[in-house]
């Protein structure tokens, strides 16, 4: 199977865990990172739907024009993303992420919220980032408060990692049962992995 950005499965429930989720498996490591440059992120958020219309149009071409600054920022996402990882990886282990993932989390949340002001209008209030248009890490800006919110908003028991490929994923489950990532995808190759072993044994 050829892996694009475009048959990118989004199973993680929201929109920081289908950011985590953007390479192929966790276990051992990665073997093909659907992100590979600037652009692949403003195509992925554009594909979930952070960004979209003149405002991606925006940040494209200020990526194209300003290349060192796109390129810091890439390796900012990616960073970010390696933090996300083991701290919500550790949630769903029940346990307490390192202090030191824990530190870097909060100084990218710190960058985040000093980004973020309030539109109020008659139905209520709206959150909005800066309105900068060399601001090129608002897409970025927009996972972390996605990650703040399952972090303040969401019972821990449902975030979880699936045990094949270790992608992280709020299960969303009327019984909060759900096991796999996709059940198509994961829950069936564990059990034909599992079927394979028991003829083996009895053959």
């Amino acid at each position: 199977m050829i892996r694009t950005l475009e048959s990118l499965q989004l199973d993680g429930g929201c929109l920081v865990f289908d950011f985590i989720n953007t390479v192929n498996t966790r276990k051992p490591a990665p073997e093909f990172d659907y992100l590979k440059t600037f652009e692949d992120f403003l195509a992925w958020s554009a594909k979930v739907g952070s960004l979209r219309g003149q405002r991606l149009q925006t940040l494209r071409e200020q990526a194209s024009v300003r290349r060192e600054l796109a390129s810091a920022a890439f390796r900012d996402v990616i960073d970010t993303r390696e933090n996300l990882y083991p701290l919500f990886s550790a949630i769903a282990a029940g346990t307490s992420p390192d202090a030191a993932v824990v530190k870097a989390f909060n100084e990218r949340l710190s960058l985040t919220f000093q980004k973020i002001n309030m539109r109020f209008g008659a139905a209520g209030a709206e959150v909005h980032f800066s309105n900068d248009e060399s601001s090129l890490d608002e897409p970025l800006n927009s996972v972390i408060k996605s990650a703040f919110d399952i972090l303040t908003g969401a019972d821990f028991r449902r975030i979880k990692e699936c045990p094949r490929c270790g992608w992280i994923f709020l299960d969303t489950s009327k019984n909060g049962k759900r096991k796999w990532c996709d059940m198509n995808v994961c829950g069936s190759r564990e059990k034909a992995l599992g079927y394979y072993y028991r003829k083996t044994k009895t053959s």
